[in-house]
């Protein structure tokens, strides 16, 4: 017998971000005897076979840029996903969504025996908003983020009404429980990378005199880019740092005598982040809220010791292993990470050669095995095929 996943995507799927993620853990974990339907407001450029993808929009939205069909494509989603997984099963089965399912959609899916597993991609809204408000209070500005008070309810409502959720990192799950919900909800998972999108030997950026840290991801106060500027102008190390992202406006106006040091490097995004990394002797990324940061497990890959907080380790980086684990306020600690790595030639080459080595296991099919068969142990009296077994690697490591 062959069990049937349908995946509720409601952005388009692409090669960037959050549906590139869906993308590739679909693609990892279908198989001859466990088929899976993306359903998506439009795919382009995402090769996800064996998955199967359902395109909501009609042939004509799908080439329009975006922004001008989004409101279709909103009204369209969930009728489409509901129709689609009734005329495809009589009741009963298993369905994987992503954020954001109404709470109606989950209950029309209940009423029909379905269980329900949902994907967190950043931790609980409730928990975010206390910790960005605080963030851009410190720094003498009103929040800039779309988390209402209505948000927060509606997230906590679809939470509860699920059977099972996906925790990207342990920081998400912490909020998770600290909201409310039950641990036997919540499954421990991870992220993962691509080897074959790293692979090649050029180099972004030419050498310089002394070392290179770079930030990948949006260049914004939720990601701590506003700590890491103080930070490694007080490091006064010999280098330089390279922010490779879109700038945040809080950040450009309330950093500029910073982003304006000589050994400041902005660069707007990068297409081939391999060739940014390669160019790197080390990663920072100082995040203050995350989910799975697939920027740290991209970088562990391409061998690079990573300074990082609670938030942005994911399930990959652990303190004094394969770089440092530290809080996003502990200046004195950041500063003395940063001088250690950019001093210590031969710590960087354990710990880089240490990150490379743990990353292998989070190649996206080993990492996409571990999902399928998280989700079949929980629902295997549906779905009676054996399948590779696996914990989540690192677990009490």
């Amino acid at each position: 017998m062959s069990a049937q996943l349908d995946v509720f995507l409601p952005l388009p799927l692409t090669i960037k971000g959050p549906s590139y993620t869906c993308g590739m853990l679909a693609k990892g974990m279908a198989a001859a005897d466990f088929h899976i339907a993306i359903t998506t407001p439009r795919a382009r450029g995402h090769r996800v076979s064996p998955a199967e993808v359902v395109q909501v929009l009609p042939p004509w939205a799908r080439y329009m840029p975006y922004k001008w069909v989004r409101s279709l494509a909103g009204e369209m989603m969930e009728g489409r996903f509901l129709s689609h997984v009734t005329t495809t099963r009589s009741e009963g089965g298993v369905v994987y969504i992503w954020p954001d399912a109404s709470l109606h959609v989950i209950r029309a899916l209940k009423k029909r025996n379905i269980k329900v597993f949902r994907e967190m991609i950043n931790c609980h809204r409730g928990a975010a908003k206390i910790i960005l408000d605080d963030a851009y209070g410190r720094l003498g500005l009103a929040p800039v983020h779309s988390i209402t008070g209505a948000s927060v309810r509606a997230e906590q409502a679809a939470l509860e009404a699920v059977d099972y959720v996906f925790c990207s990192n342990a920081m998400v799950e912490a909020s998770l429980l600290e909201s409310g919900l039950p641990a036997s909800k919540l499954i421990s998972a991870s992220y993962g990378w691509d080897p074959q999108r790293f692979s090649g030997s050029k180099k972004l950026l030419p050498p310089c005199e002394g070392v290179t840290a770079v930030f990948v991801g949006s260049i914004c106060v939720r990601k701590g880019c506003h700590l890491l500027l103080d930070y490694w102008a007080r490091s006064n190390v010999n280098g330089r740092l390279v922010l490779a992202g879109v700038l945040e406006p809080a950040i450009r106006e309330r950093c500029a005598n910073l982003l304006a040091r000589p050994d400041v490097v902005v660069l707007d995004y990068v297409n081939d982040v391999g060739a940014l990394y390669r160019a790197a002797d080390f990663f920072v990324f100082p995040s203050l809220e995350e989910g799975g940061p697939q920027v740290t497990y991209e970088a562990c890959g391409c061998g690079l010791p990573v300074i990082t907080t609670p938030m942005g380790m994911g399930r990959i980086v652990r303190h004094n292993q394969e770089g440092f684990v530290l809080e996003p306020y502990d200046g004195e600690g950041w500063v003395d990470a940063i001088r250690s790595l950019a001093e210590d030639g031969v710590a960087r080459k354990r710990m880089g050669a240490a990150a490379a080595q743990r990353a292998r296991s989070f190649h996206w099919n080993e990492v996409a095995i571990r999902r399928r068969q998280q989700i079949l142990d929980r629902v295997a009296p549906l779905t009676p095929c054996a399948m590779s077994s696996g914990d989540f690697v690192g677990r009490g490591a």
